[in-house]
C-alpha cells in the first residue's frame, strides 16, 4: 500500500469520526431535547462557527503547505507552529471578546448566554488543535489515533449526563470539548516524539503569517455566507420547527459530505510538492485525475443513499418528532457531489500552485451575492428558497473557476 493510500485511509478515518461522532448522539439528543431546545442549540453553533472560521484563518491550507515544503527542517517547520498558533491565540481572545459583545448587545444571545459561552470551547479547540502540523508531515496516522481519542472518550458522557432539556448546556460542552482534548494530546505527543524544537515568536513572524492566510481567510469568510449563515437566516425568517429540521439533517448531509475533505487533504501536500518539479507536473495532473474519480465516486453513491432512504433515516434515526426533516434529508443529498467538483478546482489547482487570489476574488463575489438572494427566497419560501440558493451558488462557483482557470492557463485535469 502506497504512503499516499495510507494518508486517504488516516484521513479518511479522521474526518469520519468528526461528522460520524456526533451522529452517535443525534439521535438521542433530537429525543430528550426538545425541538426549540435543538433549535437552539443548532442557532448557537452556527453564531459561534463564524468565531472557529475566524480562529482558523485559512492555516489549514497556508499552514500545511509551508509544513509541506519545509518539512525536512525541523528549525523551520517549528517556526511555522509557533507563530501559527500565537495567532491562533490571539484571534481566539478577539473572539471572546466579541463575543461578550453579542450577548450584551442582542437579545435572542443574551436569552442563551451560557449556551454560547459553552459553544465557545469550540473556538480553543480549533484554536489549538494542529491538524495541520500533521497534514504536512504527513504524519496521518497519530492524527487519526489523537481524533479517535478526543471524539470518542466525551460520547459516553452524553448518555450519562444529558437527560433533559435542562442538560442543554451540558450538550453544548461535550459536543464542543474534543478539540481541547486533542490539542493536549497533540503537545503531549509533540514533546514524546521531539518533532519540534524551540522557536521564536515575532511581529514579523506573525505579519507574515497573517499576510499568507488573508486570501484564504477572505475565501472561507465569503465561503461562510452560504454555509454557516444558513440556521441564522432560517432563525430570522422561519419557525424555530424549521431551525431544528434543517439544523439536524444538516449534521447528516455534512458528515456525507465529510468524505470529501480527507481525500482532498491527503493529496494537497503531494501534489503542491509534485508542482514545485516541472518535470513531475504530468504526475501531479494524473494523481488529480485519479482522485477526482474516487471523491466524486464516492459522492455520487452518497447522494443517492440518502435520497432513497431519507424518509427511513428521519423517521426511524431522528424520531418521530422528527419525521418531515426528510424531505430537507432528499433535497440536500446532492449538494456534496456539486461541492466535490468545487473541491477539487479549488484545492487541487488554484491553491496546489499558489493562485489563492483567483479563489478569494470569487469568493467574495459568491459570498455576498448568496447572503443577498438567499435572504430574499428564505424571506419568501423559507426553507425551499434556502436549499435552491445553496444549489446555485455552489453551481456559479464552479463555473466562474472554470472560466479563471482557462484564462490562467490552468490545466484542470
Amino acid at each position: 500500500m502506497t504512503s499516499i493510500t495510507k494518508n486517504i485511509l488516516y484521513l479518511v478515518f479522521v474526518q469520519g469520526l468528526i461528522y460520524l461522532a456526533p451522529l452517535v448522539t443525534l439521535p438521542y439528543l433530537t429525543r430528550v431535547l426538545s425541538v426549540p431546545d435543538f433549535a437552539a442549540l443548532g442557532f448557537a453553533q452556527a453564531v459561534i462557527q463564524y468565531f472557529i472560521l475566524i480562529t482558523d484563518y485559512g492555516f489549514g491550507i497556508t499552514a500545511t503547505r509551508l509544513i509541506a515544503i519545509n518539512s525536512g527542517n525541523k528549525y523551520s517547520v517549528s517556526g511555522v507552529v509557533a507563530n501559527t498558533l500565537a495567532v491562533k491565540l490571539i484571534l481566539s481572545a478577539a473572539g471572546g471578546l466579541a463575543c461578550l459583545l453579542l450577548i450584551a448587545v442582542f437579545a435572542d444571545v443574551q436569552q442563551h448566554a451560557v449556551l454560547f459561552l459553552a459553544c465557545f470551547i469550540g473556538v480553543l479547540g480549533n484554536a489549538l488543535f494542529p491538524t495541520w502540523l500533521f497534514q504536512g508531515l504527513e504524519r496521518m496516522r497519530a492524527l487519526a489515533l489523537i481524533t479517535a481519542a478526543s471524539r470518542l472518550l466525551p460520547l459516553p458522557l452524553v448518555f450519562v449526563l444529558v437527560k433533559t432539556t435542562d442538560d442543554l448546556v451540558m450538550a453544548a460542552v461535550l459536543q464542543n470539548i474534543p478539540g481541547v482534548v486533542a490539542a493536549a494530546m497533540s503537545f503531549y505527543y509533540a514533546r514524546q516524539t521531539k518533532i519540534l524544537v524551540r522557536a521564536s515568536i515575532s511581529v514579523s513572524s506573525i505579519w507574515g503569517m497573517l499576510k499568507e492566510g488573508w486570501p484564504v481567510f477572505l475565501s472561507n469568510i465569503s465561503t461562510s455566507f452560504y454555509t454557516t449563515i444558513n440556521i441564522i437566516l432560517l432563525k430570522l425568517f422561519a419557525g424555530a420547527d424549521q431551525v431544528a429540521y434543517f439544523a439536524a439533517t444538516d449534521k447528516i448531509r455534512v458528515a456525507a459530505q465529510g468524505f470529501i475533505q480527507p481525500i482532498a487533504a491527503a493529496l494537497f501536500p503531494r501534489i503542491a510538492a509534485l508542482h514545485q518539479e516541472s518535470d513531475k507536473r504530468n504526475e501531479s495532473r494524473s494523481l488529480i485525475r485519479r482522485g477526482s474519480y474516487l471523491l466524486l465516486g464516492v459522492q455520487l453513491a452518497g447522494g443517492l443513499v440518502l435520497f432513497c432512504f431519507a424518509d427511513v433515516i428521519a423517521f426511524r434515526y431522528l424520531g418521530a418528532s422528527f419525521a418531515p426533516a426528510a424531505m430537507y434529508l432528499k433535497a440536500l443529498a446532492f449538494l456534496p457531489l456539486v461541492i466535490g467538483f468545487a473541491t477539487i478546482i479549488s484545492q487541487w489547482r488554484f491553491l496546489a500552485v499558489g493562485e489563492s487570489r483567483i479563489l478569494s476574488k470569487i469568493y467574495l463575489v459568491a459570498g455576498p451575492l448568496h447572503a443577498l438572494y438567499a435572504c430574499y427566497l428564505t424571506y419568501r419560501y423559507q426553507s425551499t428558497g434556502l436549499i435552491i440558493s445553496l444549489y446555485l451558488t455552489e453551481m456559479l462557483i464552479t463555473v466562474a473557476m472554470i472560466i479563471a482557470a482557462r484564462k490562467k492557463g490552468i490545466v484542470l485535469w
